[in-house]
């Protein structure tokens, strides 16, 4: 109910011991009786706890500690507020305040300790940051420029001086699309920087906005070649075979422009290659943002969408209001009523004059091209296919697994759901499986945006031939089709997964950092490796919430070193009866022993649903969730994405998510895995299974 008093609560015991007793010098005896009696109370608190004193007398004593502790602090000069905990299942946080909030397990309380005043240069650059990244502020750059100059005029902080320098360069760029002007403002900045990192990365950027400049012309020289082949195409169509020398000749017309396309495609496409590594050579160097190609985005709002019930009733109701664009990005897209639903919102939108766009998989696209995909092409929305398979037998087994779900610039929705009623039924129905979003508005939905841009930009530059957005218009099949449950529930719980939270918590003032990997393209892991940092930084408990997990040497190293310095891992994942892909499940059970002996626990869903969610959460500092699995294909195979929090308010919410999840899994022990091994039939599966676990 309370947990126990420890090692936090000695430490603040004695700070405002140290603190009262240099104030009494000053303040005389009233804030020291006042300390006293604090301290008093807190002895009896403690003493309760340990004893197993009844709920009432804990919490009566709880009440006494909080108007002690509150009384103190006011004589200090000092605002705090602090909320007990009345049981393990009350979350107990504000789901929509900006305060932070700490644990004080060792007081038994939870606490809701107030920010220190920010300081207010740092807090006018957030602003700033915040602005440049809302649509529309082209049309503000002049105002934003001014205010930039006045923050660095005025800023003692070297380090928030030098990033609004940073930002005016970029602003200067833009508008009125200095390059020269944005440049000469870095290369003053690193004549006068004192330390040296600053000056490179002052150059740095140098660097990177002179490959931006030629990446734009870059971007236009293909624009206008690109229309002109598609009005090419156009005019190549329309003409009659009757007339068949025209015919020939806008055909040979259209082939030249074609390949004049392909060649400028091929030159942007190098421009960009180029200025990604500019952009990567921008960031502190040895720091978390130059491991992961990510930055701290701060100023968001985040509201917790917890299984489909949640997730799906935003998604629809954003999608119904899209004003100027929706941008989808999954790698599957289901014939049945929630793909139907909502593509019958997304053809009426794209109808009434939204920029409406659909990027999917190909390998999940088979047997729904002729219907909602061919729906939503005859409707007006445009729709890219990533990895035709036939066009590359080669690269079969490599997706994009990423999802993205944004409206009109200004709202994205992340995480682990597709669309398709086994998503959406979570809460709602049986089979609905546990899966888990996150929507998120302010400065971080650029970087979500502009992942899905790069996305089409670069299926775009991979097109042999460009015939425009709708080729021509066929009949669509309107076939829905019914997500069946898991086959085996003997011995699983039964009934819909409960309802996480009535009213889904929402915070704001978040600090969001977006990671991509696309480990075919670049060779990277950059979501494995904000994993390992976050886990070198923990102290205390780490949790992975993975819908197949089959982790790689590297994270089993580190789970092995984090655990030897007193952290407790766990990990959730899905037993073989209710994975949706059992075989997966026994490839990594295979790995279970590496795991167990470095000192981590497992534990696998017994719900009657498959597990979904990729959710981690790193003691109560940080929390990640989003497409990326701890497996082999998300290490090696598919693209992908995960949104991070450095929030302890967030984190506490999610943390409260998981332990719900715990309830519903049945750990696993290495006396388990040794059974499994006796078992010749278990232990040839796994076996068998582990030597494909690249498919898995």
């Amino acid at each position: 109910m309370f947990k126990k008093p420890g090692k936090a609560a000695f430490l603040l015991t004695l700070f405002l011991f140290i603190a009262g007793s240099l104030l009494a010098i000053d303040s005389g005896s009233d804030v020291k009786s006042l300390f006293d009696r604090y301290q008093s109370v807190y002895r009896e608190y403690r003493e309760a706890v340990q004893n197993g004193a009844d709920k009432h007398t804990v919490s009566k004593l709880a009440d006494e500690m909080k108007a002690a502790c509150q009384d103190y602090y006011s004589a200090i000069g000092v605002k705090a507020d602090f909320t007990p905990v009345a049981d393990n299942d009350s979350p107990g946080f504000d789901y929509s305040g900006s305060e932070d909030s700490n644990y004080l397990e060792d007081a038994g309380m939870s606490g809701s300790v107030r920010r220190p005043p920010p300081n207010p240069f740092e807090e006018e650059l957030n602003q700033i940051m915040a602005d440049l990244a809302a649509p529309g502020s082209e049309k503000r750059l002049p105002e934003i420029e001014k205010r930039l100059q006045k923050l660095i005029a005025n800023c003692p902080d070297p380090e928030i001086k030098r990033e609004a320098i940073f930002q005016l360069s970029e602003v200067l760029f833009v508008s009125p699309s200095d390059l020269r002007k944005s440049q000469e403002i870095l290369l003053a900045y690193a004549r006068t920087a004192i330390d040296p990192e600053s000056r490179r990365q002052a150059l740095a950027r140098i660097k990177m906005l002179g490959k931006k400049a030629v990446l734009m012309r870059r971007r236009a020289e293909f624009r206008v070649v690109q229309e002109n082949a598609i009005n090419k195409w156009g005019s190549f169509s329309k003409s009659s075979w009757l007339a068949l020398p025209v015919k020939i000749w806008k055909l040979g017309s259209y082939l030249t422009t074609n390949i004049n396309r392909r060649i400028k495609a091929s030159v942007l496409d190098r421009a960009l290659e180029a200025y990604d590594k500019a952009v990567l050579e921008t960031y502190p160097k040895g720091s978390t943002e130059a491991l992961t190609r990510s930055r701290i985005v701060p100023c968001n709002r985040v509201r917790m969408l917890v299984n489909g019930r949640t997730s799906f009733h935003y998604r629809m109701e954003h999608a119904k209001r899209a004003q100027s664009s929706l941008y989808v990005q999954t790698l599957l897209f289901q014939d049945d009523e929630t793909g139907n639903r909502l593509t019958d919102i997304m053809c009426e939108r794209a109808q009434n004059g939204v920029d409406v766009r659909l990027i999917l998989d190909d390998f999940f696209s088979f047997g729904k091209k002729d219907g909602v995909i061919q729906r939503l092409k005859n409707a007006g929305v445009k729709v890219l296919i990533n990895n035709p398979i036939l066009k590359n037998i080669l690269k079969a087994n490599f997706r994009s697994h990423q999802k993205l779900f944004i409206i009109d610039e200004t709202t994205a929705i992340v995480g682990g759901m597709n669309i398709g009623s086994e998503y959406a039924k979570g809460e709602i129905e049986e089979y609905g499986w546990r899966d888990t979003d996150v929507e998120v508005q302010g400065p971080v939905v650029r970087e979500i945006l502009n992942l899905f841009e790069r996305n089409w930009e670069d299926l775009t530059l991979k097109k042999g031939f460009e015939k425009g957005d709708v080729e021509k218009y066929r009949k669509a099949k309107t076939n829905v089709t019914e997500f069946a449950g898991l086959k085996k529930k003997d011995g699983l719980i039964r009934g819909p997964i409960p309802v996480y939270f009535d009213n889904p918590p929402l915070f704001e003032d978040v600090d969001a950092r977006f990671v991509i990997t696309f480990p075919i393209d670049e060779k990277d892991d950059n979501i494995l490796d904000l994993f390992e940092i976050y886990l070198e930084r923990s102290k205390r408990e780490v949790i992975f919430e993975s819908a197949y997990f089959i982790p790689t040497d590297r994270l089993k190293d580190a789970i092995r070193r984090a655990c030897a310095r007193g952290v407790e891992v766990k990990i959730i994942t899905n037993s073989i009866e209710s994975n949706n892909h059992p075989s997966g499940g026994w490839a990594g059970r295979d790995s279970y022993r590496d795991v167990l002996q470095a000192g981590a626990r497992i534990f696998e869903w017994r719900g009657a649903q498959t597990i979904h969610s990729k959710v981690s959460l790193f003691d109560d500092f940080a929390v990640t969730l989003g497409a990326y699995n701890v497996n082999s294909r998300s290490h090696s195979c598919d693209s992908e994405d995960v949104i991070a929090f450095e929030d302890r308010r967030v984190a506490r919410a999610f943390r409260h998510m998981l332990e719900k999840d715990l309830a519903r899994c049945r750990e696993v022990t290495l006396e388990d895995v040794n059974s499994w091994n006796k078992d010749l039939m278990k232990k040839a599966k796994m076996e068998f299974f582990n030597l494909f676990k690249f498919m898995f």
